[in-house]
């Protein structure tokens, strides 16, 4: 196997390894204040707000995280501030990176309905991004995606489903959408990318 493939299987591993854990984990433990405050989300423009609120340390944990972001979320920060608001709700994400001879791709995942999932094939369309959308019977991902053993859209959008009652009728109607850049390492694609994006919904609202 040459060093590129080997480098690949290993960037490939570790966000199997990272999104498996993410949907293994128990998130009961949330404080009454920040479960209250998801519970009173109306709509998807709420949970993206509170996405928001997140980032900026409003709130210690999401429906999908149990914790504050990661330290490798916080240059993220303002892209994600801005995809959120633009309609694409994310529930994780991670930066490409390198440590101890390993090194790992980028990728985001997140809820979005019907119009900005469109305008979000766009925005991919003609880069190097990989972009796979499920919904229902739908699978974008082939129903075991990155090693899993089944599609994990039906467990992410019930953590958030169960957190905010008031909106889980308008979440099971989007789309679980994950998009990724295949080249571990890089994150100079992916996040401009999604800023483009955001700016385009931010012209047409």
């Amino acid at each position: 196997m040459s060093t590129l493939a080997i480098t690949r299987h290993r960037a490939v591993t570790r966000s199997r390894e990272l999104l498996s854990a993410a949907l293994r984990t128990d998130f009961t433990g949330m404080s009454r204040k920040d479960a209250a405050r998801w519970a009173s989300a109306q709509d998807m423009a709420d949970l993206g707000e509170l996405v928001v609120a997140w980032l900026n340390g409003e709130l210690t944990q999401t429906p999908g995280h149990c914790g504050p972001p990661c330290a490798e979320t916080v240059p993220l920060t303002s892209v994600l501030t801005a995809v959120n608001r633009a309609g694409f709700v994310t529930d994780n994400s991670q930066r490409a990176g390198s440590r101890a001879g390993r090194t790992w791709n980028t990728w985001v995942t997140g809820f979005a309905g019907d119009a900005t999932l469109s305008r979000l094939r766009t925005a991919v369309s003609g880069t190097p991004l990989d972009l796979d959308a499920c919904r229902g019977r739908t699978h974008g991902c082939g129903g075991k995606p990155w090693g899993l053993p089944r599609c994990p859209r039906k467990e992410a959008t019930g953590f958030w489903e169960d957190a905010c009652p008031h909106a889980a009728g308008e979440l099971h109607g989007t789309w679980w959408v994950y998009i990724e850049d295949p080249e571990p390492g890089r994150n100079d694609v992916l996040w401009p990318v999604l800023a483009a994006f955001a700016a385009a919904m931010e012209a047409v609202a």
